[in-house]
């Protein structure tokens, strides 16, 4: 798994194999954790790699996604993390998806499980960098 980063935009890119966002799903879903990345040589066509991804349930909240560091944050409550891992496991597991599909978690007004403060995320596959970073 993967995580970069792009200054300009404030857009990360989570990337890995089905198994590994599965993964990233559960943790969601069941309590938190942290994921420590494997170094990146070139994160083109993003700024930066991420050397972790952190995931924190808190007791109220919607979902709020945050670059602090060379970390990729991802916390909230329960219920609303949930949300977000089913749509990961479904991204996830979708027979379907190719190499290049990927899932775009950004908020929008009135969204329902994402803080308005949240940074965007793009969820894509391993070797999946979408243009436009």
């Amino acid at each position: 798994m993967r995580a970069l980063y792009a200054e300009t935009t404030g857009e990360s890119l989570l990337s890995g194999t089905p198994a590994e966002l599965l993964a990233l799903a559960g943790l969601l879903r069941e309590g938190g954790g942290d994921l420590a990345l494997p170094p990146v040589a070139d994160p083109a066509p993003y700024d930066r790699a991420l050397a972790e991804v952190r995931v924190r349930h808190r007791a109220t909240g919607k979902v709020r996604i945050r670059v602090d560091g060379g970390t990729l944050v991802i916390g909230g409550a329960p219920e609303y993390l949930a949300v977000l891992a089913e749509s990961v496991a479904g991204f996830a597991a979708d027979p379907d998806a190719g190499p290049r599909h990927h899932l775009h978690v950004e908020h929008f007004p009135d969204h329902f499980y994402l803080a308005g403060d949240s940074a965007p995320l793009v969820v894509g596959f391993s070797g999946d960098a979408p243009s436009g970073a």
